[in-house]
């Protein structure tokens, strides 16, 4: 099986602050509500900025030209970003835009490729998405189910059943699934970079025979390691180790390092440069916004239309 990579900007603060604890079993069943809210409406953002994408592909088959890179402003860049400047702020942008006001945006994004284009892309009309309601619950039924088991651990019970009548060990479930299902809701609220392929940095450095500076994604699962000591919890490696995976990560006071380390490097790495611009981008971004960076595999797919 091929890997959907990603590359991820981690609010730390957010994980440590609110979703670890919350999984953990502290504070009230509805206690992310806010975030689930917002996740909601971050998706349906991302949703109508990659119709404008596609659209746009559409559109850039027939012209020469144009500017326009698949792999980077479709099946790369989150939203749909076009341009060389500071991408972290049109992330700021989208963020900060309600998914009734995405067409201006995505317009001016199109505008950046060449005025003339913008009367000539429509949105691409043909996926939908489930409805708010759908769509809030298929975001949080893993961080609920994750904290049924740290709520069945602490009452001494083995097992969690979930809302579709499975059961499972509630041990085996909590020390493995954390960090994959927290990342992933961590994504919805700070999307990252999509990619294909042994594409993850610290394989290309590992294959170049480079040093990097990343770490295991311990933080991702610190606290509750701290708060469950007898689980058997796997010790998690500083790289990507198959699919479904949170690698490597690089705490937020160090992003900044580790991107010039891999600048540095980029001559030897064996990656498509427009992969390792993504790699960058996402490092920058989560610079910008003091967040850490790790890599991920299956958080999205572009077969599976689960873009970014």
């Amino acid at each position: 099986m091929g890997y959907d990579t990603s590359f991820h900007p981690v609010d730390t603060a957010l994980v440590e602050g609110r979703l670890l604890p919350y999984i953990a079993g502290h504070g009230d069943a509805d206690g992310i509500d806010d975030l689930i809210a917002r996740a909601v409406e971050i998706r349906k953002t991302r949703f109508r900025a990659k119709a404008w994408a596609l659209g746009t592909l559409q559109a850039a088959r027939d012209l020469d030209g144009v500017g326009f890179d698949p792999a980077l402003h479709v099946w790369g860049r989150p939203f749909f970003i076009v341009g060389d400047g500071a991408v972290a702020d049109d992330v700021r942008r989208y963020l900060a835009t309600p998914s009734g006001e995405v067409d201006a945006l995505a317009r001016e994004m199109i505008g950046r490729l060449d005025p003339a284009l913008v009367s000539r892309v429509t949105p691409d009309e043909g996926g939908r998405l489930p409805g708010d309601e759908r769509l809030a619950t298929g975001m949080s039924m893993p961080l609920r189910i994750l904290r049924g088991a740290a709520l069945a651990l602490r009452a001494g019970e083995r097992t969690v059943r979930t809302p579709d009548g499975r059961e499972f060990e509630a041990a085996e479930l909590l020390a493995a699934e954390v960090p994959f299902n927290l990342l992933t809701f961590a994504a919805a609220l700070l999307p990252g970079w999509m990619s294909r392929g042994r594409t993850w940095p610290t394989g290309l450095c590992a294959d170049a025979g480079v040093a990097e500076g990343f770490d295991s994604p311990a933080e991702l699962t610190g606290p509750l390691r701290a708060q469950f000591p007898d689980l058997d919890w796997p010790l998690p490696a500083a790289t990507i180790t198959g699919n479904y995976t949170v690698g490597g990560m690089v705490a937020a006071p160090d992003v900044v390092a580790e991107r010039a380390r891999l600048a540095g490097h980029r001559d030897r790495l064996d990656c498509d440069a427009t992969e390792l611009r993504k790699i960058d981008e996402a490092m920058g971004t989560a610079a910008a916004f003091g967040a850490a960076f790790c890599e991920a595999t299956e958080i999205y797919s572009g077969m599976e239309g689960e873009l970014n």
